[in-house]
């Protein structure tokens, strides 16, 4: 999840950076658009146990739409702006380097 917030973050500073705001207001909005996560995981946690038996249908949910986000937006955007090969090396790349942080954070 908190790798999710970087390129959220990112998102954020790369709209408020050319409209002008200060570099340390932009850290704060990058901040502060990932604080509900934390201060609503406890409650969240504490609702949901006594439905985990959905969890199942909101986690397929989740990955189905991860999976038609980066199908068909990230990539069909990539191939717009660069070829083919390029696209598939990057996308090669990026799930090869997501999965050798999450061997190194999480080792067997």
């Amino acid at each position: 999840l908190a790798m999710h917030n970087v390129p959220e973050g990112l998102a954020v500073a790369l709209v408020l950076l050319p409209r002008g705001v200060s570099k340390f207001g932009t850290v704060l909005w990058s901040i502060f658009t990932s604080m509900p996560q934390p201060l609503i995981a406890v409650p969240v946690f504490m609702f949901a146990r006594h439905f985990i038996f959905w969890r199942s249908v909101g986690l397929g949910f989740a990955a189905g739409s991860m999976i038609w986000v980066t199908c068909f937006e990230l990539i069909a955007d990539a191939i717009k702006d660069l070829s083919i090969p390029s696209t598939a090396v990057a996308t090669v790349g990026s799930f090869a380097a997501g999965h050798l942080i999450r061997q190194w954070i999480e080792p067997a």
